[in-house]
């Protein structure tokens, strides 16, 4: 029985050594595959007319730039098996990938994949972006009734203008919006930092950020709200005509010369301090930590609630 134990274990021990000794060489294999991979630029001259855009990608950065004449080019960067399609379809510009690589050609794939998007004119009833690995980068020059930007590794900057709803969700990645007007804005990010600037929206501007920093800056719209479980956010001149409504599990808050009709704030572990413009009435409570507010008889309520941490509120004078 002895015996028969030793000889299973060894004929076990060769067959790990083996199955190791095959997945280095698929390994090797595929970085030798991919250092020799090349890249390979194909451009789509579209003529037709649209007034949509929607694009379908998986490891390209996506660029937005101005056309120089009535016609949209389509540029893309991609390896020899993966291959980027541009059509019209029902007044859609619409752009899809193919990747017809085996899955072990993908590791080690060094090409840098693009797609630049050349556009003859800068307004558009809609904008859909769906890219699992990339950056995004959308410039001022552009405005467009609606969009919606979903990516699920990379960094999103966003300068043009949304007449209605902007959507951008990120699981891990950033998201950077400057000197843009919406209508309303959703926001939402897994593992990254969002940070909003100069930024004017008619309506409710809602930021979720599981874990990461959210930063508010010369902000004005109708409501700010805000859920997080890990990490600050901070609203530097800020103004909201009707309400703030921020919670945090572990992370702080601060507001710089911002100010709200009403303002509720509840943390679990992070201080709330700061400075609003104009006096509420406070209602404040802690557990373990220090509180000094204002004491002041008018205005909207301010309620705060941190479970460990303290409140210091100011008004600006």
């Amino acid at each position: 029985m002895k015996t028969s134990f030793i000889i299973f274990a060894v004929i076990l021990t060769v067959l790990v050594i083996l199955l190791i000794c095959g997945l280095v060489f698929f390994f090797v294999s595929a970085v030798s595959s991919g250092e020799k991979a090349k890249a390979e630029t194909n451009t789509y001259t579209i003529s037709e007319k649209f007034d949509k855009i929607n694009i379908q990608s998986l490891e390209a950065d996506i660029i937005f730039k101005q056309s120089d004449n009535e016609e949209c080019d389509v540029v893309c960067v991609e390896p020899e098996k993966v291959h980027h399609n541009a059509v019209i379809e029902n007044g859609t510009l619409k752009i899809t990938v193919e990747d017809k690589r085996q899955w072990f050609e993908r590791f080690g794939s060094f090409v840098s994949q693009s797609i630049t998007v050349y556009l003859p004119s800068d307004h558009y009833d809609s904008l859909e972006i769906d890219n699992k690995t990339g950056n995004i980068s959308v410039p001022s020059l552009f405005s467009f009734e609606s969009a919606s930007i979903h990516s699920t590794t990379g960094s999103i900057t966003f300068n043009s203008s949304v007449n209605n709803l902007l959507g951008i969700e990120t699981t891990t990645g950033g998201i950077r919006i400057d000197g843009t007007k919406a209508g309303e804005m959703k926001l939402s990010v897994t593992t990254g930092s969002a940070d909003i600037e100069n930024v004017n929206c008619d309506g409710d501007l809602s930021i979720n950020v599981s874990t990461g920093r959210t930063l508010l800056t010369n902000v004005s719209c109708a409501s700010v709200s805000s859920e997080g479980a890990t990490g600050s956010i901070t609203l530097n001149d800020t103004v909201a005509t009707d309400y703030f409504a921020i919670s945090r599990s572990t992370g702080s808050v601060h507001f710089q010369n911002s100010d709200a009709t009403r303002i509720t704030v509840k943390t679990s572990t992070g201080s709330v301090s700061g400075t609003l413009r104009s006096e509420k009435i406070f209602k404040a409570s802690s557990s373990t930590g220090k509180i000094t507010v204002p004491e002041t008889s008018k205005g909207g309520l301010c309620e705060i609630t941190t479970t460990t941490g303290s409140v210091k509120i100011e008004i600006s004078e």
